[in-house]
């Protein structure tokens, strides 16, 4: 991984189609000085989206712009900075954008919202209500009923005229004014005589000749249909001094029976997780009254977010039985459907002070505010940035974030691709580790902070490693999985509450379970690997099974698709299809409206991207189509988890896994568009998706449009899922579904691939089903054993010998069946130092034979396993004549049989995949090489001479003749075809003799 959120303060969110602000409606005047401030630092400051930025950031302009000095010209009588000595250019930039700073501090708060007043009377009033640590100050009621229902009224009515009220939205309140508003004078009222003197009581303290003001005030709204986002402002931080969060009420969209549960506003505030790590719920002030106020620092991290009304009920309820320990719990399910169930409103105020003693004159802006502005700019200054980072560092010595971004800035510098001496690396990355554990000091609640610090660890372990130095400052690998745990422990409260999807956490616990296998404790990387399997369980927004509803389903009909005996797949058929036409109609607009909107720009999050292929997650999808989202979650739970259930309930009976005991759940799901048309032009031989196993337990493969036998004109020719298990005892081993809006399912496990789509498009919806954490655990539940072995066979590939053997044989026992367990591990035990003349060299050679053989009797279609059988069956025998084990080998002729039928069974095999398009990719020519060098040494050299003489055809049709690697083969053939030839002259003069 390499990604973790971190928020730019001076944000914007994406609504629909469009890029809205979420701050205040600034005067010309202001931007006129946010504009020239921007210039100073080289770049036109635009609102930049809240989202994950890279650790390897590169440093530099934004793209598209150039980069002017930061100096201002020189004019009569001030220094020529350019002829000025560094300092002098470095002291009058300072001043400059300080003084920039102020006179945009100024504007806002002299001009920003005027149509609000000012503190008139400045003196604290008693906080009655304020908390103890001084985090948030509440009034439980700053507005009345009808007042509250105004502002929401007219809020409502102004996204309603412009026909766009769904989704997260927000407006300035001076949008929302009319002639004859009567909210207004009592909102004046609630500002002066309770918000100000509220905000000054605990938190303005010294600043007794200036007055408080508003320099942002917003309405955001949210909720109120299938899928909608929890919070209605994203976790960050705030400009100005001070927050001020008045709730607004719902309206609601739908009942639910139980009206306990009815929806109303909350304030996550992200300082209070230390104590959610317990009780998730604490870490939420709330749930809040309409008209009630909750006022802040601006420095605190906060989301505005919809909750049930009887959050704490449900929180104890979960933990009296026991429910509450894992991600999918009661708190985050019943959160998530009650912002389902109503659209949520809220009003920010962002307040700060202005100079009350001399009107005229600019006076510094607040320390916070000098150094929260100058953090954000200095973000795209690139070489500049760490000094105007440390400069707001110096400003204000308690803002956490200043450190965190000179941390994850030293760490981009010391993390370059760029020729840059390994001390000065090491320099950087200690930089980085130290403001990080300040900033962790400053603030231990902000996952981002351990998480970039853990980060920092490896890095500088790694430097250590390729620097060759001594270990005096080499942090130890349980630092960082000290750091990185913490991170993920901070994390989950997010996503237990709703306000983070999965990502961040599963990028964190990704990190954390590849930490503990390089560490070798394997039992502490499987426990997070669970919880990173739970994360796949409850990645997608679409709905899970219900396994509560015993109502009968219409499903379609199946049947099997088997390679002799062996179950392969299910194919559906008949009148009832999974997608009907108007569901078709309606996934495929979404697809093409989105990605024309990409224009070009990559969909997918996988990797796997050719020429001719087009993906876009099916969540993506949803989230800006309630409609579509209403209807995909529909057919989930009429059609695909039925008949999940009904078609592979007996699969425990016959030797294979039995269907989960927890609800069946979207791990994911992609739109896929193969053109072959743009494939070929590309030079492939059609669009298509090499062999591969999926992630989740079960693949729903469902056509959207006819393929050129069903439709001569529209369709398109190729295509389908090439299945390699009918490769042995099947007949086609292309498949499609029966029909347009029909589907092929098979587990995940079963290796398949893409076949080329050679003209026109095939357009096909993948759903991955996965299973969440049944409600009582059972010893005996797989449910997460077989990505647990798919993960942890991932990690250990990557790590050292001794720990990736002992990694793959854990894989290979959480998922026996699944044959890539055994096939890795029989690979990786082939491959140990040959000159090692060891008893243990020697048993981890036969178990490479054993574990191969294993692996071709799983799975007796895949060539690579025979492949590399033949590879063990040779090396095993070339191993003990060198070391003196010939007695420990089976006879010649068993050996001499066994290795031609691999060898022989790999290269038919692979011939099958080559003809659809879909093969393997190892090397036949090494397969005839290595028979002709087993038969030689076995002396029957007309054996040896067949197989050698096939060698270049086989180099021939992989297209490598003229290749330096098959001259080394050709030289190495030629060399065994002339041995075998003096040995065959030999033998026939000694007959003669």
């Amino acid at each position: 991984m390499n990604t973790m959120v971190l928020c730019v303060p001076i944000t914007m969110r994406r609504n629909s189609n469009k890029l809205i602000t979420t701050r205040c409606k600034r005067t010309l005047t202001t931007m006129v000085f946010s504009f020239v401030l921007a210039l100073l630092f080289g770049n036109l400051l635009c609102c930049y989206a809240f989202a994950p930025l890279p650790i390897t950031s590169r440093a530099g302009t934004v793209e598209g712009t150039t980069k002017p000095t930061l100096l201002p010209v020189a004019t009569e009588g001030t220094i020529d900075v350019q002829k000025g000595t560094d300092a002098e250019k470095k002291e009058l930039s300072y001043a400059s954008i300080l003084k920039a700073i102020d006179e945009s501090h100024y504007n806002d708060a002299t001009q920003a919202c005027t149509y609000l007043p000012d503190e008139t009377q400045i003196e604290a009033i008693d906080a009655v209500y304020a908390k103890p640590a001084e985090l948030y100050q509440s009034h439980p009621t700053l507005l009345k009923e009808e007042t509250v229902h105004a502002i929401r009224s007219a809020a409502r009515n102004y996204f309603e005229q412009r026909g766009d009220n769904w989704g997260l939205q927000d407006v300035a309140l001076d949008e929302l004014l009319s002639e004859g508003s009567e909210w207004k004078k009592e909102l004046d009222d609630a500002l002066t005589k309770v918000v100000y003197p509220l905000s000054r009581s605990g938190f303005i303290r010294d600043h007794p000749k200036s007055s408080l003001t508003v320099t942002s005030a917003t309405v955001f709204v949210g909720g109120g249909y299938p899928g909608a986002a929890v919070t209605t402002t994203a976790l960050e931080r705030d400009s100005g001094m001070i927050t001020a969060h008045i709730d607004l009420g719902t309206d609601e969209i739908y009942d639910e029976a139980n009206q306990q549960n009815k929806a109303m506003g909350g304030l996550f505030m992200e300082s209070l997780v230390n104590d959610a790590l317990v009780d998730t719920a604490s870490a939420v002030v709330g749930p809040l009254t309409p008209g009630q106020l909750v006022v802040h620092r601006s420095m605190e991290r906060t989301a505005a977010m919809i909750l049930p009304s009887n959050l704490h009920e449900i929180e104890a309820e979960s933990k009296e039985y026991n429910k509450q320990s894992g991600l999918d719990n009661p708190t985050r399910t019943k959160i998530l459907k009650t912002a389902e169930t109503a659209r949520h409103y809220c009003l920010r105020l962002t307040l700060t002070v202005k100079n009350n003693e001399n009107q005229e004159e600019i006076a510094e802006a607040p320390a916070e505010e000098r150094s929260y502005m100058l953090r954000s700019f200095a973000r795209f200054r690139g070489d500049d940035r760490v000094r105007y980072l440390t400069l707001a560092g110096i400003i204000d010595v308690d803002d956490y974030e200043n450190h965190l971004w000179l941390g994850f800035d030293y760490s981009a510098r010391a993390n370059t691709e760029d020729e840059v001496d390994i001390s000065q690396r090491m320099s950087d990355i200690n930089k980085a580790i130290f403001h990080l554990q300040k900033a962790a000091e400053l603030c231990p609640t902000d996952a981002r902070v351990p998480f970039q610090l853990g980060n920092a660890f490896r890095a500088r372990n790694s430097m250590m490693d390729q620097a060759g130095e001594g270990t005096e400052q080499y942090a130890d690998l349980s630092e960082v999985a000290d750091a990185l745990q913490r991170s993920s422990q901070l994390e989950a409260v997010a996503v237990k509450l709703g306000i983070h999807d999965i990502n961040d956490l599963a990028i964190c616990l990704n990190a954390l379970a590849t930490t503990f296998c390089k560490m070798g404790e394997f039992d502490s990387a499987v426990d997070v690997i669970s919880r990173w399997g739970e994360c796949g369980s409850i990645r997608s927004s679409l709905e899970p099974e219900d396994l509560a509803s015993h109502e009968p389903k219409s499903i379609p009909k199946f049947e099997w698709i088997k390679a002799g005996e062996r179950d392969v797949a299910i194919t559906t058929y008949g009148d009832t299809a999974v997608f009907e036409e108007d569901d078709i109609a309606l996934i495929r607009a979404a697809a093409d409206k989105r990605f024309a909107q990409a224009n070009g720009a990559e969909t997918s999050r996988y990797t796997m991207q050719y020429e001719g292929n087009r993906e876009v997650h099916l969540d993506d999808l949803c989230k800006n189509d309630p409609a579509l989202k209403e209807r995909m979650d529909n057919i989930l739970k009429e059609k695909i988890y039925p008949l999940v259930r009904e078609a592979f309930k007996d699969q425990g009976d016959n030797g294979g896994h039995p269907p989960p005991l927890g609800e069946l759940s979207v791990y994911d799901s992609i739109f896929v568009r193969y053109n072959g048309d743009v494939a070929r032009k590309a030079g492939r031989i059609g669009a298509s998706q090499p062999l591969h196993q999926d992630g989740g337990m079960y693949s729903v493969n469902i056509a959207l449009n006819a393929h050129k036998d069903d439709d001569p004109v529209n369709g398109f020719t190729g295509g389908g899922t090439f299945l390699e298990a009918l490769s042995v005892g099947g007949d086609e081993t292309v498949r499609r579904p029966a029909s347009t809006g029909h589907a092929l399912l098979h587990r995940t496990t079963q290796r398949h691939a893409g076949a080329p789509t050679t003209s026109g498009i095939r357009d096909i919806l993948v759903i991955f089903l996965t299973a969440r954490r049944p409600e009582t655990p059972v010893n005996n539940e797989y449910t997460y054993g077989i990505e647990t072995a798919m993960r942890l066979q991932a990690m250990a590939k990557e790590l050292p010998r001794e720990q990736c053997l002992r990694g793959l044989e854990l894989a290979r026992s959480y998922d026996p069946l699944n044959s890539e367990m055994s096939y890795w591990l029989g690979v990786h035990l082939l491959q140990g130092d040959p000159n090692d003349p060891s008893d243990e060299r020697w048993e981890e050679i036969c178990r490479g034979v054993e574990t191969l053989e294993a692996a071709a009797e799983l799975n007796p279609a895949d060539a690579r396993a025979y492949y590399h059988l033949g590879m063990a069956i040779s090396t095993r025998h070339k191993y003990a004549m060198r070391t003196k084990r010939a007695h420990l080998l089976p006879p010649a002729a068993d050996a001499a049989s066994r290795m031609i039928e691999t060898f022989e069974e790999a290269i038919r095999l692979e011939k099958i995949c080559e003809e659809t398009g879909c093969k393997n990719g190892f090397n036949v020519a090494a397969s005839y090489l290595t028979l002709g060098e087993f038969m030689a040494r076995l002396r029957s050299f007309d054996k040896a001479m067949k197989y050698l003489s096939q060698v270049e055809g086989a180099l021939a049709s992989a297209g490598g003749l003229d290749t330096p690697w098959a001259g080394g083969f050709l030289e190495e053939m030629n060399r065994m075809k002339s041995y075998c030839e003096t040995e065959t002259a030999k033998l026939s003069e000694n007959a003669v003799v």
